[in-house]
């Protein structure tokens, strides 16, 4: 092992650059101020003290700086003045001013003193506001999710206070600070609905965003993911009961028939039936779990069911067995909330409130126990809260787990171009950029580093002036954004902040994911599961014996004709069966009665033909009610009490996701903040309900008509 991290330590071994460091400026912390309070910038340039050199640009030796004004030039003995001797101007410092949590509570507190007093003085809450957006910018955070929700409370204030106007734009600037964050655009859509419900374009707009960043964001994305896995589940195991209770109406009178006849002749029908519903209750009173349950009203059953019934019921019975082990991934895979992948995920948005966490990591970075993606997001952390110098040695630790790291690589360089070396991370960010040639961040931060080297170095690194437009170009092509940003903060005081100046790379999401685990929850929400299907039985047991023993009764039912088990009329729906019968053929598909009646002639009376005709139809119309009823209740039921069980089991368990996925509309695992309206959630789901029920009912009516 020691010779592996010496190999890794030598691959970024730095050497000490001949150049003069570059100074990091030290800038005081944010203060508690009134912006209005600030002069102008007019006032700044007319002060000589506060008067900062301008950024050279690219590609341009700075010249000999000018005296300044009412300083005297030295005089020579002979009273002749001479010139002062020419000295380059040195480039600005990059601006890399430590920025803690309590810096940000600050600045926040100072905003909403503003806004408290906005009714008043509305300019200094608008400047206290923007300040919140450029230190956002400064410290390179990507969503500030605290402020982002306190502001859109705000704006929802002002919205009830008869200022739309306000609320739009403090909604507006809730979306600037968490733009990845659903709710910001959920609020701004109420906002702009309530301002103006004619103007539909720019609210559909906002709720666009908000399907997207919902599907985007990890912590909503794997929640609506476990949500819909979970309904998927839970209408699986309420199919497969209602399948079982609609045959059970179907085909338990023909049970109950059979079991009859295992009994002495002086035992009447109500006793041995009141015997039969004991012993399928059995598996209830010993809380056998539910699969124990429905094998045995399915082996009570199987005898008088047709094939295609018994297919259906045999294969949802043994899908039944991998619920808990599903129930168990799902959990343990999209568990987000609680995990140290949603410290991590937090971390690299940058918010505040992440100093407690940063400090466990610090702790495992020095007993020498965090991971790759601990200590990235550690030294990413360092590097946009203007600790280069930590950051530096986190990003060296891990390079010593992954020496190859083009993404730790760009991040090294960053943060030794921040401290002042202009020599070292050169090679970094170019074997950063050959590793991978689509990291934007390795070539526009070569780009800058060769400005910084001209403005510096001047003609001594004259042939490095072309390598800035190349790598800039390129860092361009790749990200067009940086385009934009480059023109955004040119000659603007936070063009040489550091987290604008240059570009890190952010922790890859399957990196933070690697840690999003809950093996514990998932083994307890598995048991329970388990033991609410299948009681207690040995886990690798469960999974297969539910399947297993569907197998054995749907060949059990190819024993019907064997073993001679009543079957239905085929007209009267009488059973038909030669231990109730005696008189009936084999292979009869009717009743003796029914044979006597419509297929031999002249044998029974008029008027029994007329009472068994009446007792026909009188069948016939009650399985179309019930049918109906059954459509009516449920969809697909009544296809299935029509007799056509894989069509109304696929429409029942459509039509039963749809309503669990209304009653679990709270979702099974928390978001972070506010999810999409229930509204907008419940409507595409109400609608496909709708549309199931009425295309079902259609469908039955047409296949009783046929």
């Amino acid at each position: 092992m020691l010779v592996v991290a010496a190999t890794a330590f030598a691959q970024v071994e730095l050497v000490d650059p001949d150049a003069p460091a570059v100074r990091t400026q030290k800038k005081k912390p944010i203060e508690d101020v009134d912006p209005s309070d600030q002069p102008a910038p007019e006032d700044e340039e007319d002060t000589p003290t506060r008067r900062q050199p301008s950024t050279p640009k690219a590609g341009v030796v700075p010249g000999p700086r000018k005296p300044d004004a009412g300083v005297p030039a030295p005089v020579a003995k002979d009273l002749k003045a001479t010139p002062p001797p020419a000295e380059p101007t040195r480039p600005p410092d990059i601006d890399s001013h430590e920025v803690s949590d309590a810096d940000l509570d600050l600045a926040w507190k100072v905003w909403r003193e503003a806004n408290e007093k906005s009714s008043s003085d509305m300019k200094a809450e608008q400047i206290a506001r923007q300040r919140l957006l450029t230190i956002k910018e400064e410290i390179g955070a990507s969503n500030m999710d605290t402020w982002a929700i306190g502001l859109l409370r705000a704006a929802e204030a002002h919205e009830v206070a008869g200022d739309s106007g306000g609320a739009v734009e403090i909604a507006l600037s809730a979306t600037q600070l968490a733009p990845d964050l659903p709710s910001t655009w959920v609020a701004l859509a109420r906002v702009y609905f309530r301002g103006d419900p004619s103007d539909v374009g720019r609210v559909f707009g906002a709720l666009k965003n908000a399907v997207v960043t919902q599907v985007t964001d990890v912590r909503y994305g794997r929640s609506a993911l476990a949500d819909l896995i979970t309904v998927l589940l839970f209408a699986l195991v309420i199919t497969t009961v209602v399948l079982l209770l609609v045959l059970a109406i179907r085909r338990g009178f023909y049970a109950l028939y059979d079991f009859h006849f295992l009994f002495p002749r002086v035992a009447s029908r109500w006793q041995t039936g009141a015997l039969a519903f004991v012993l399928l209750s059995l598996p209830i009173v010993f809380r056998l779990g539910l699969v124990p349950v429905l094998l045995t009203a399915f082996f009570a059953l199987a005898l008088y069911l047709t094939v295609a019934e018994r297919v259906v019921v045999a294969v949802l019975i043994g899908l039944l067995g991998v619920v808990p082990s599903i129930a168990e991934l799902t959990v343990e895979h999209l568990a987000f909330p609680g995990t140290r992948a949603e410290e991590l995920f937090l971390v690299e948005r940058g918010g505040p409130g992440m100093e407690p966490f940063v400090a466990q990591l610090r702790t495992l970075s020095q007993e020498d126990k965090a991971s790759y993606a601990e200590l990235f997001a550690l030294g990413r952390y360092e590097l946009r809260r203007g600790q280069a110098e930590a950051a530096a040695k986190s990003f060296r630790k891990a390079l010593t787990i992954r020496p190859n790291d083009p993404a730790a690589r760009v991040n090294l360089g960053m943060a030794l171009v921040i401290t002042g070396d202009l020599e070292n991370p050169r090679a970094l960010f170019e074997e950063a950029g050959k590793a991978a040639p689509t990291m934007a961040e390795a070539s526009y931060n070569l780009g800058r580093l060769y400005q910084r080297r001209v403005a510096l170095y001047g003609d001594k690194v004259s042939g490095e002036v072309d390598r800035i437009s190349q790598a800039l170009f390129t860092a361009r092509t790749l990200v067009p954004a940086y385009a934009q940003l480059s023109k955004d903060i040119e000659g603007t005081p936070r063009s040489l902040a550091a987290n604008v100046y240059l570009q890190s790379v952010p922790l890859p999401l399957e990196e933070i994911l690697v840690d999003a685990r809950a093996p514990e929850a998932a083994r307890r929400v598995k048991s329970q599961v388990l033991q609410l299907l299948m009681g207690e039985v040995n886990e690798t047991l469960a999974m297969v014996y539910p399947g297993l023993l569907a197998l054995l009764v749907l060949a059990f039912g190819f024993l019907s004709t064997t073993i001679q088990a009543a079957r239905s009329c085929n007209k009267c729906g009488r059973p038909v069966s030669k231990r109730g019968d005696p008189y009936v053929s084999v292979g009869s598909l009717m009743c003796t009665q029914c044979v006597n009646v419509f297929a031999k002639k002249n044998v029974a009376a008029p008027s029994l033909k007329v009472r068994k005709q009446l007792e026909v139809a009188r069948y016939q119309s009650r399985i179309e009610r019930t049918s109906s009823i059954l459509g009516i209740v449920c969809s697909g039921m009544g296809h299935v009490f029509a007799g056509f069980p894989a069509r109304g089991t696929l429409y029942g368990f459509f039509f039963i996701t749809l309503l669990t996925a209304i009653v679990l509309r709270n979702g099974v695992l928390r978001a972070p903040f506010e999810p999409l309206p229930l509204v907008l959630r419940m409507v595409p789901i109400g609608l496909a309900l709708v549309l199931l029920y009425v295309f079902t009912l259609r469908g039955l009516r047409k296949k009783q008509g046929g």
